[in-house]
């Protein structure tokens, strides 16, 4: 049958938002209980109204719910949480966001037994319980005095065996810590990394081999030893410290300019655990705890199986760190999130977080010995629809200053549809948040909804994006607002002049910092026709007077520091601009952000109103920073597809009703 004929924007697909709120999960935090075979993670689907519950599958396949409502098995350390539980023999540990306390949870029975004081000022996350399961150690955020100067993070050490919760300090001082893990080899030993600001992980990082003192009455560091970051005026970001079982402490770092492997043993020197440092990626930034892009074989601890990055694609490969040898491993899929050694019999198993730009994320089981896999898991419970996923190609592109910058290109795909011969689709950019982060070729979803509706997609890994080293990710520096902006809008005007998009219908679209980014391209470029704003940033001042104590001076290494480059922030700022914004934006926000407080948007939702250019405005309540309650994803992806219908003349089958204040005015409003 012959394709139908409509219009860019107006064809219908089988990718419905009830489709992806409905039919995924977010699966997360994969863990295997060595003893007894069980495997254990966290997952967040529709079905559990953005809840995070804690799922186990024994070794016959039945799955089962550990944590039900309304245990919600997440942290809030850092605002963005992450390693919000870890498995003892028999037990497991997990921070509960409704009372934000730590459980002691047992599989059996699904009891749960406190291990916290009962206060919502505490929280925790990235729990390591010792080997003796008398205690545990894990990171603590008080937020007693609530403000970002005043909230404090610890280690902190949990017992186990006293009936009575007990809790306390065992490292203070630095402002932030991350990632203790014990010596399996040697239990009295550990390791765990902390940050000072201004810096962020991916920034200037300290590792600590330390030595405890364990007794009964008290659990002390006795001493430690710091193996990196003593040079502040040498930037190094390592993270990920974990030991092999035979003692040896691994830890990525990004001393050579790319994010490699490096070893120690105690009393002996760091080392690079290949010959020389690869130009690739072994990690992603540290937004939240719990990463995990490699890990010691269970066979022979001095293999490591890893993944990294090589010009934003993904690969597998083993590492020998006796001949410092590296061996791809030969894989299909797209994108590697989370790396897990284990054994069946004889052959080492690799548990992997995957995806594909075709294939939704899922969990398998790849056996070393003969290069095959199982599918364990699927974060899909459909079949993805043959014919209407989007494929995205790889562009780089030259920008501003004859840099180069990256992005994938999404092309309008629909088996069942064509458009008009002689016309040319919409285009949305996307502008990731962060900003440090990137975009992965991985099956994406919110993207495929608009590319099955005929509007083309580019997420743009503009400079400042991670996976490309140390110094494209500090192209950034001082130049947020002007680097980001150049390169999102050179990749619309890329596509422009290739042909692949109409010049009248361009968008810019982003989330969080990529709201800012969004909002600062509307301002300070005169390329798009459109934009939407998820949770972004419209004030620079605020962020930097009003966050969270995890970014508080993140800014200064974006902008510049605060108060004296004061003048910078109000420059850059989109809302002291909004004169010069002159098409039509939709902003969609949190009603509990605490990143990005909702007067971000309210400030300039008013500023551009009250000038007479199309406003659109929906506030989700119980949302944060990000949206989690499947009818607020299903609301502003359909209230975004809406909305780009009514500026750029299309009528998208699925369409909502949205309130546009000045709808009736001209679609550009002249600059004031």
């Amino acid at each position: 049958m012959a394709p139908t004929v409509a219009p860019y924007g107006e064809w219908a697909s089988p990718i419905s938002v009830d489709f992806i709120t409905g039919s995924t999960a977010v699966i997360s935090n994969l863990r295997k209980n060595e003893h007894t075979g069980e495997l254990f993670w966290a997952e967040r689907s529709g079905a559990t109204n953005g809840r995070t519950t804690i799922m186990t599958r024994s070794t016959n396949g039945v799955t089962t719910e550990l944590t039900p409502a309304p245990f919600h098995a997440r942290s809030r350390v850092h605002e963005y949480g992450g390693g919000a539980f870890t498995l003892g023999s028999n037990f497991l540990v997990s921070s509960n966001d409704d009372d934000l306390r730590l459980y002691k949870v047992d599989p059996a029975t699904k009891q749960t037994t406190p291990l916290t004081p009962e206060n919502k000022a505490w929280r925790y996350a990235d729990v390591a319980i010792h080997p003796s399961e008398k205690f545990l150690i894990c990171v603590r955020e008080d937020h007693t005095v609530d403000t970002p100067q005043t909230v404090v993070n610890t280690l902190v050490v949990v017992r186990l065996d006293t009936k009575e919760p007990n809790v306390e300090i065992l490292a203070e001082g630095a402002d932030f810590y991350s990632s203790p893990r014990f010596n399996p080899a040697r239990p009295s030993e550990f390791a765990y990394y902390s940050w000072n600001h201004p810096f962020m992980t991916w920034d200037h990082t300290q590792v600590y081999y330390g030595h405890l003192d364990i007794s009964d009455a008290s659990i002390k560091i006795a001493s430690q030893t710091l193996l990196t970051g003593q040079d502040k005026l040498h930037e190094e970001s390592a993270n990920q410290p974990r030991f092999g079982s035979d003692g040896t402490l691994y830890f990525i770092s990004d001393k050579s300019g790319f994010w490699n492997l490096y070893s120690y043993k105690a009393g002996g020197e760091v080392q690079l655990v290949l010959q020389e440092p690869m130009k690739a990626e072994f990690q992603e930034p540290c937004w939240q705890f719990g990463a995990r892009s490699y890990y010691p074989l269970k066979s022979d601890p001095t293999k490591i199986a890893c993944s990294y990055i090589k010009n934003g694609l993904f690969h597998l490969a083993v590492i020998d760190t006796k001949s410092k040898t590296l061996r791809d491993v030969p894989i299909e899929f797209h994108v590697i999130r989370s790396v897990y050694a284990t054994t069946d019999g004889q052959d080492d198993v690799l548990l992997l977080e995957v995806a594909s730009y075709n294939v939704p994320a899922q969990v398998i089981s790849y056996n070393l010995s003969n290069n095959t896999y199982e599918v364990l898991m699927k974060s899909s419970s459909v079949d993805v629809p043959k014919g209407f996923i989007s494929k995205p190609e790889p562009l780089t592109f030259k920008t501003t200053g004859d840099r180069e910058a990256h992005a994938l290109y999404y092309p309008p795909t629909n088996a069942d549809f064509v458009a008009p011969e002689g016309t040319l689709p919409p285009l949305r950019v996307l502008s990731h948040g962060g900003p440090t982060s990137s975009y992965s070729p991985d099956l994406a979803w919110n993207i495929n909804y608009f590319t099955s509706r005929g509007i083309a997609c580019v997420a743009v890994n503009y400079g400042g994006s991670t996976g490309y080293g140390r110094e494209f990710r500090n192209s950034l520096r001082s130049q947020w607002g002007v680097v980001d902006v150049d390169d999102c809008s050179s990749a619309a005007t890329y596509l422009v002049e290739r042909g692949c998009v109409d010049q009248e219908k361009l968008a810019i679209v982003g989330g969080s910092a990529g709201g800012y980014t969004t909002l600062a391209c509307l301002a300070f470029r005169d390329v798009f026709k459109a934009g939407v704003s998820h949770y972004g940033i419209g004030d620079l001042e605020i962020l930097a007077k009003d966050t969270h104590k995890f970014e508080l001076l993140y800014p200064e290494s974006l902008v510049g520091p605060y108060p004296a480059a004061r003048d910078l922030y109000l420059e850059r700022s989109p809302i002291y601009s909004a004169d010069k914004i002159t098409c039509p934006c939709a902003f969609f926000q949190g009603a509990e952000d605490k990143v990005v407080p909702p007067n971000q948007a309210e400030l300039m939702v008013n500023a551009l109103g009250d000038r007479g250019v199309p406003v659109a405005y929906v506030l989700f309540e119980g949302e944060g920073h990000g949206f989690r309650i499947p009818q607020n994803i299903k609301a502003a992806l359909q209230g975004e597809v809406s909305f780009l219908g009514r500026i750029f003349g299309f009528t998208p089958f699925d369409r909502i009703s949205i309130e546009i204040r000045n709808e009736k005015s001209d679609s550009r409003i002249e600059s004031q």
